[in-house]
């Protein structure tokens, strides 16, 4: 298992302070075989020579220096460069159990998987974890079958199988795929297609990663347009199951995409900003529900909601 190098990719961007924890916590893992690639972003703080310090006290980590292009750019940066036939995305202002990496490797080594996943944990700004206590794995979870997929995608693992870090992947998924760049929600246009690719999926439902909740951060901001990257997303997916005739898929994203268009045009609203902008994005949800929303498995109930929801969506959202 020890043979098996693991690229390590960190995106960095103006977090001086919480930089160190997480490239301390990713040098002391248990698996030794990395190498780390740290991508500095164009920061304006002191980032690029926390980086070059650390590159200077450990020789297994690689530092990019680049124009700022965002966190996506940055992680293409890092692939680009990755030697490793495994990679692992790990955001700068979070950080790991020291047994992370090694708990993932052997989840794809002991089962066979193409993926492995981690549970992870949210976490303040100010809040101690020792990432060097023992941890139970238990036994992994193997996911392959269809419905298997269905119910962690969408259900109550649905954040865990939608953003970017605490899985690893194999190199070779990244040679078709690549992060989108300019967009915020990144890996909800990306890691549903690098799960696509794998036949089996290893889950273990341990809290390996530590993410961090800061209100400086970007997901910490108040809305911004920004956001609506999300709704590109969603739309793309649902989209994507409709081609596939995965009508049970298509319907989990329609779900989502009602959930955050109706989050999305109250924060409009409240903070007086010009909802005909996010009336231009409904548009591809008015012309999906009307088209498709019969060729799905759902109640009638459901489906005059999504139906009621397209039609007058102004009225639906007063309600709610």
């Amino acid at each position: 298992m020890n043979d098996i190098l693991v690229s390590v990719i960190v995106p960095i961007y103006n977090v001086e302070d919480y930089l160190p924890k997480c490239i301390d916590s990713i040098i002391c893992q248990t698996y030794k075989n990395i190498e780390i690639i740290l991508v500095d972003d164009g920061s304006p703080d002191s980032c690029g020579q926390i980086c070059e310090n650390y590159k200077k006290k450990d020789s297994r980590i690689k530092v990019i220096h680049k124009e700022n292009g965002g966190l996506s750019d940055a992680r293409n940066a890092g692939i680009c460069r990755a030697k490793g036939s495994y990679y692992v995305f790990i955001d700068s202002d979070d950080y790991i159990h020291e047994r992370m990496i090694e708990t993932l490797v052997e989840g794809v080594v002991s089962t066979g998987a193409d993926i492995a996943v981690c549970s992870f944990k949210n976490v303040k700004e100010d809040e101690i974890i020792d990432i060097h206590s023992g941890i139970n794995t238990g036994s992994y979870k193997l996911i392959s079958e269809d419905i298997d997929r269905l119910s962690y995608f969408y259900g109550d693992k649905y954040t865990e199988f939608t953003v970017a870090w605490n899985k690893i992947y194999p190199a070779s998924f990244f040679k078709e795929i690549k992060y989108p760049k300019g967009k915020i929600h990144e890996d909800e246009f990306t890691t549903y297609k690098l799960l696509e690719l794998a036949k089996k999926i290893a889950y273990i439902d341990v809290p390996l990663y530590y993410y961090v909740s800061r209100s400086s951060s970007i997901m910490g901001e108040e809305f911004s347009l920004k956001r609506l990257h999300r709704l590109d997303a969603i739309s793309e997916r649902m989209d994507h199951y409709l081609s596939l005739g995965k009508y049970d898929w298509y319907e989990k994203n329609l779900f989502l995409y009602r959930i955050f268009y109706v989050r999305y045009y109250k924060a409009v609203q409240k903070q007086k900003m010009d909802i005909d902008i996010l009336k231009e994005y409904f548009k591809n949800y008015k012309k999906s529900v009307l088209k498709n929303i019969l060729k799905t498995n759902i109640s009638i109930k459901k489906k005059l909601g999504y139906i009621y929801l397209a039609l007058f969506p102004d009225m639906y959202i007063k309600k709610k």
